[in-house]
């Protein structure tokens, strides 16, 4: 029987997705390993990326939920804990440690594409491989940079070393795991040494797997579309999420979501969804900012659709071209975005820099919404462990540095 949809307005929309992603509350001051891992599993993921202007991206991800981390925190999840692993969802990215099992043919699917593409056509052959393997077991994790070697970059600039393509592909296959970084570089371990032994002998059969993770995804967007569905983690096919939800109608119920341009979107819900709509939080007028790789804004046309925000990285867009900046951070106030800003750490003058800024067309720049922004680029300056920041006021004078 047909079962008709509850309807989510556009307040409730933006509010659930805020919610589900720990943004429609103040950041917890609670910095324990344990509350850092489960706002890890809350997530789902959290997104590695290299470049840091202000801070590296999984660091400003955990420090706008949790205003005491700091980098270091990572250390010991990673490391002491083990209550993390990275791998590749869409890109690189940390997960709980839970997932390990859920994430066998995903390591298995992720490790053949890498196998498939231009990188395994110089993949070194079996004895290398066991003889890198070898060498690992007997002395310890090995970094990349451990090794002599370049790549042949005749046909592709980005093409990397043999040594590299092995390291990561054996680490893609779930034969490694990353055991710690330095400065960012991963060292690689074997796997037994790095993921408990409980729950890297746990299996779960391919089907469970799939089930698992479209329920995962859906609990953790409250609503969604079967492309959103399939692109939270990016591990199942299109037929395989159509498949679930064929064959799971009493885990979902329909749902139709209305757009910021006043259409609506028919979409799936968790069957909770009544009582999570009811729950939800009037949100907080702190403002905050947030990293451009945050698990609130990856997914660019769901962002467009429930907020009106466009927002784009235009890191790989040639300066002359670029609508905003290189590196540039979307401002969120309640439920709305209010802005986007560039700033940068300077440690050498010990200053935040802030570049520009940038309001949404409409929004108001108040006295008191000034303060509270302002009052945001302090504590970001606190992340990036520097004591001053530019003023607002001076951002287009000056541009002075004075103490948080």
């Amino acid at each position: 029987m047909s079962r008709t949809p509850i309807k989510i307005d556009n307040r409730q929309a933006r509010r659930l997705w805020l919610s589900g992603n720990g943004l429609m509350q103040p950041p917890s001051g609670d910095s324990r390993h344990a509350a850092i891992a489960a706002t890890v599993g809350e997530l789902g993921m959290v997104q590695l990326d290299p470049l840091a202007p202000v801070a590296r991206a999984h660091h400003h991800i955990l420090w706008t939920r949790h205003s005491g981390y700091r980098p270091r925190h990572y250390d010991t999840l990673m490391q002491r804990r083990r209550s993390v692993f990275e791998h590749f969802t869409h890109d690189a990215a940390i997960l709980p440690i839970q997932l390990w099992p859920v994430w066998a043919r995903a390591r298995e699917r992720r490790a053949a594409r890498y196998a498939r593409g231009e990188f395994g056509r110089q993949m070194p052959d079996d004895r290398t491989r066991e003889q890198l393997l070898e060498r690992i077991a007997a002395k310890g994790p090995v970094s990349s940079r451990d090794f002599d070697g370049t790549a042949d970059r005749s046909k592709h600039a980005w093409m990397r070393p043999p040594h590299k393509l092995l390291l990561e592909h054996l680490w893609l296959q779930g034969r490694l795991a990353v055991s710690h970084r330095k400065r960012f570089h991963k060292f690689y371990d074997l796997a037994e040494r790095v993921i408990p032994e409980d729950i890297r002998n746990t299996v779960i059969p391919e089907s469970e797997q799939t089930n698992q993770l479209c329920r995962m995804a859906l609990d953790r967007m409250g609503m969604c579309t079967t492309g959103e569905l399939q692109g939270f983690w990016d591990t199942c096919t299109r037929t395989e999420v159509n498949h679930w939800i064929e064959q799971s109608s009493d885990q979902w119920i329909p749902v139709t979501v209305e757009n910021t341009d006043g259409s609506w979107q028919d979409a799936f819900a968790p069957v909770d969804i009544e009582a999570r709509l009811e729950a939800l939080p009037e949100g907080t007028s702190r403002v905050r900012i947030l990293n451009p790789f945050d698990p609130a804004v990856r997914d660019r046309k769901r962002i467009e659709r429930l907020f009106a925000f466009v927002f784009r990285i235009e890191i790989y867009v040639p300066a002359a071209k670029r609508r905003y900046g290189y590196y540039v951070f979307p401002v969120l106030q309640g439920d709305r975005f209010i802005g986007r800003i560039e700033v940068r750490a300077d440690k050498d003058a010990d200053c935040l820099q802030v570049l520009n800024w940038w309001p949404e067309p409409g929004t108001s720049m108040s006295r008191q919404r000034t303060q509270r922004l302002q009052a945001e680029i302090h504590r970001l300056a606190g992340l990036a462990g520097v004591s001053a920041t530019v003023p607002l006021s001076q951002i287009f004078s000056t541009g002075s540095c004075v103490p948080s």
